[in-house]
């Protein structure tokens, strides 16, 4: 009694500074008998609804939570006003252990199916009912799928004049996907990754991170691969060059051209547009493509350097009159 009497003083002192000492009286018998009430009411029986804690148990290893899990359950409980307070505020209480099997193959559980399941861990008070009507849950099987990574080479942004000079490097070109068989079975074979980088002029590698595909809860292994390829400016050439005529016929000299050089067209690295001679370009006109009715003809490449072998070179048009002499 002694500790409850520093109490209600340190209180009333607190309270009730500057009052006078009759007033300081008339709280501390309030307060006293308010708080004699309190702890006698609690010795009474009462019937009440808490929300209790509860814990799912489940395969975790070959099981997920696709969406987080109900943690507590409405119930109505008779019993002590000590033991219901020691409920109702969660003091050293553990959550109700809740079985599940084949937690994939349903998405709810009815709260009055839990009944003999809480009824049998609850301690200290009755279970009367559970007014929980519906225990909402998402859990989905974990699956693993491994898939192979490509490059969304369509899309790569490059800048004016350069290209791709190199094959496109992916390291590794697979990745493991782990997670909830909804997600993981959307997955394609072959996962396309495209790049955010843009006007790209300079050889590139970076790591670009994987998509989880729709979830958080998709792991990747790697999370990045490493995207490597060489880039090159390239520069349009346009250059005038003479040509030789073949399979002359005798009327040759009927023949008048109006083009004395024959213009080339092509692309070329920058880095190789010094690297050969004009006089190695050989071409040449065959005057069985010639007639007297048309006015041009194309001519032919006889030779060509080794560096411009294999590019796309257009070559204009020669044009000619037949003159019937």
């Amino acid at each position: 009694m002694k500790i409850v009497e520093k109490i209600l003083d340190g209180l009333s002192n607190t309270l009730l500074p500057s009052s006078n000492e009759r007033l300081k009286v008339v709280v501390l018998c309030i307060v006293t008998a308010t708080t004699f009430w309190f702890f006698n009411a609690l010795n009474d029986s009462y019937t009440t609804r808490i929300k209790y804690p509860i814990e799912f148990i489940y395969p975790d290893s070959i099981y997920i939570p696709v969406k987080e899990l109900p943690e507590r359950v409405s119930i109505n409980v008779s019993g002590g006003g000590w033991n219901l307070l020691r409920k109702t505020f969660g003091f050293k209480t553990e959550p109700l252990k809740i079985p599940l099997s084949e937690p994939a193959s349903r998405n709810f559980i009815l709260g009055s199916s839990l009944f003999s399941t809480i009824s049998d861990q609850i301690t200290e008070i009755q279970l009367n009912f559970i007014e929980t009507d519906t225990l909402k849950i998402e859990i989905d099987s974990i699956r693993t799928k491994k898939a192979r990574i490509l490059i969304d080479s369509i899309g790569i942004q490059l800048s004016e004049n350069y290209r791709i000079t190199s094959p496109i490097q992916i390291s590794p070109d697979s990745a493991q996907f782990t997670g909830p068989e909804r997600f993981i079975k959307n997955i394609p074979d072959n996962v396309l990754v495209s790049l955010e980088d843009s006007q790209i002029k300079d050889n590139y590698s970076e790591e670009i991170e994987l998509s989880t595909f729709g979830s958080s809860l998709v792991n990747r292994n790697p999370v990045e691969v490493r995207v490597q390829f060489k880039v090159e400016r390239f520069i349009n050439q346009e250059l005038m060059i003479p040509y030789s005529t073949i399979n002359r016929p005798a009327d040759s000299s009927s023949y008048i051209f109006k083009d004395s050089l024959a213009r080339l067209n092509f692309q070329i690295k920058e880095t190789e547009a010094s690297q050969f001679n004009l006089d190695s370009i050989l071409l040449q006109v065959n005057y069985r493509n010639m007639s007297k009715k048309d006015s041009i003809v194309v001519p032919e490449i006889v030779n060509l350097p080794q560096v411009l072998k294999n590019k796309t070179i257009e070559v204009d048009s020669i044009h000619y009159f037949y003159q019937n002499k």
